[in-house]
């Protein structure tokens, strides 16, 4: 599970400054991906990119990427050949 609150302090998260950039985790296939889309969708998530394919980050690179309240991003990918266990 993945449990998501609201910072403290009344301050977006800056991936840009030093310290945490994004967090990224591996599906284990791209409906997986998809069914987390629709799941954000459905909470009302802040979605910044919707699923798709990023060649440029690897064959078969399939991705979708949100944030929490404060601006952390997340990215959820699917990578053939590879597995999160």
């Amino acid at each position: 599970s993945l449990g998501i609150k609201p910072a403290r302090a009344d301050v977006t998260h800056d991936r840009y400054t030093p310290g945490l950039h994004h967090v990224a985790w591996a599906a284990e296939s791209r409906d997986d991906v998809d069914r987390l889309y629709a799941e954000l969708l459905r909470i009302g998530a802040r979605v910044l990119d919707a699923p798709a394919d990023y060649p440029q980050y690897g064959k078969g690179y399939y991705a979708v990427f949100f944030a929490d309240p404060d601006g952390l991003k997340f990215e959820y990918v699917h990578v053939p050949g590879q597995t999160s266990g």
